[in-house]
């Protein structure tokens, strides 16, 4: 949970939405912009916490925080409702938005767009709805109880947490910790690395640092391509396939899935396989055959880096 800042001379913002109405459904929508003006001697800190709403934080311009909020469906809110709806507070470079309960404001949709200097850090919270975050400095936190998260183009570190989402990163400087109880977790050129963690879903890395990648049940698939450190990889059910130059040690089990190694022509390494009631295919001349007892323990080309590889039933493939 996201800690709540402390505000010591905080200036509270009573937000009443001026409406328009919507021409071709006949909705009636309300529109709000409100801008703050900020240091560029420090970085921004901003805290958001919502109740229901699709969220988009991106870097603007420096100087200033821009707060956009878009509501339809508004027309069953009075004005006494929205006067306690949205709070929003100011304490130097420290910022935040905060969405009260309102009686009616069941079927709102809301969209905020939060636009920030690039020295931001920020720390977000939405019950439901989606999340996306781009080009600010970071570091970023974000959680969802239904929705799902994308982060682009962070220079710090990134931790996102969903109950029931898909987790996106791309471009990301620092490490990433990302977890899903449903959904899946996509991450691509991330140079510190991942750790990847759903309940049940895929998960898919490409160019990443020092991984760690893990789906506790079901039947889950993960896919690594362009590791660029190690690698520990788990699955129950699901598949597992990793196509790389080998860089570090990679750890890679799945009970009941198959497990595809693909490697490079003349790369040098030593492979532990063992699969205790599945198969292990060897498509490469610079490997030997199992013989039956569906172990492979062997140093191609001199040895190098170890590949590790276990299954109970599945498949192991390795070429």
């Amino acid at each position: 949970m996201i800690p709540e800042l402390r505000l010591r001379r905080s200036v509270t913002l009573v937000l009443l939405l001026a409406s328009s109405v919507a021409m071709s459904t006949g909705q009636v929508s309300r529109e709000f912009r409100r801008t703050f003006a900020v240091s560029l001697a420090e970085p921004v800190s901003l805290q958001v916490d919502l109740l229901d709403g699709d969220l988009r934080i991106a870097y603007a311009r420096d100087g200033e925080v821009a707060v956009s909020v878009a509501a339809q469906n508004a027309s069953s809110m009075d004005q006494q409702s929205l006067s306690t709806w949205l709070v929003m507070a100011q304490t130097g470079n420290r910022l935040e938005v905060r969405e009260r309960p309102v009686v009616g404001s069941q079927n709102l949709k809301l969209t905020y767009m939060i636009d920030v200097p690039y020295r931001t850090e920020a720390h977000t919270s939405v019950r439901r709805g989606k999340q996306t975050i781009t080009g600010i400095m970071g570091p970023v936190s974000a959680e969802t109880g239904v929705g799902d998260i994308e982060v682009s183009y962070i220079s710090l570190e990134v931790d996102a947490h969903a109950h029931t989402g898909n987790l996106t990163f791309e471009v990301v400087g620092g490490r990433i910790e990302a977890r899903s109880v449903q959904g899946a977790i996509a991450c691509q050129r991330a140079p510190q690395g991942i750790k990847a963690e759903t309940e049940d879903g895929d998960i898919s890395l490409a160019v990443v640092g020092a991984s760690i990648a893990i789906v506790k049940s079901g039947n889950g698939r993960i896919d690594v391509g362009g590791a660029r450190g190690s690698l520990v990889v788990s699955t129950t059910a699901g598949g597992i396939h990793v196509k790389a130059v080998l860089r570090e040690d990679w750890r890679l089990s799945s009970k009941s899935g198959t497990v595809h190694v693909e490697l490079p022509p003349g790369s040098s390494f030593d492979l532990d396989a063992v699969s205790d009631f599945g198969d292990v295919v060897i498509a490469r001349d610079d490997l030997d055959k199992p013989t039956g007892d569906r172990r492979l323990k062997q140093k191609v080309k001199g040895g190098g880096k170890k590949i590790e590889v276990r299954t109970e039933t599945g498949r192991i493939a390795v070429s």
